[in-house]
């Protein structure tokens, strides 16, 4: 596969060193130079609020543009109170827009994307918000890849030193995730 694919991630938590961030790091690892993998930063977009949708403000241009250049993202996220973290939500929002007003039946910004999914968190291993985020991107048309993702359970030394250090197992199947991601590319 040419590096001239490229990946987004996004990654749910806007903390630096967040154990998704780190997860998407491994996974960036992983694919190597069979892709290019950038990182989606949106903490600066504003809240969706239809008063200012159109023309949209330049965060969120910037965004749309990022995902579209791409040929596919990957989403890492915690689940905060069983449910997306309020900034991914916000993003996905902005990401779901008509981006013509009044224009409804136009593609958006995730239409026809391939979609991965993969979240590290409490011992549910994340399965709400995966289970959410599959209905978002259904809902926008997304081309979802490996249905509800991979969950992933911290174990217990991240919560207590706030360093994740990925079990081999787990990585196992971030590449495996990988794989199926890299072969939608194709």
């Amino acid at each position: 596969m040419s590096s001239s694919k490229k990946i987004v991630f996004i990654v749910g938590s806007l903390r630096r060193n967040s154990h998704n961030r780190t997860l998407a790091g491994y996974a960036a690892e992983v694919i190597g130079d069979r892709a290019d993998v950038e990182y989606l930063e949106y903490a600066d977009v504003p809240l969706m609020n239809e008063d200012i949708e159109f023309p949209p403000p330049p965060e969120v241009v910037r965004v749309r543009e990022q995902v579209e250049a791409a040929d596919a993202v990957w989403i890492f996220t915690p689940e905060y109170n069983f449910s997306y973290p309020a900034g991914l939500k916000n993003v996905l929002d902005w990401l779901s827009r008509p981006q013509v007003a009044g224009d409804f039946e136009a593609v958006v910004s995730l239409t026809d994307m391939p979609v991965a999914i993969s979240g590290a968190g409490g011992k549910a291993a994340n399965a709400n918000v995966r289970r959410q985020l599959v209905d978002l991107l259904e809902y926008v048309e997304a081309s979802i890849v490996g249905g509800e993702g991979e969950g992933f359970v911290l174990p217990a030394s991240a919560w207590e030193t706030g360093v994740y250090v990925i079990p081999e197992w787990d990585k196992t199947r971030i590449a495996l995730q990988a794989e199926d991601l890299l072969s939608a590319l194709s």
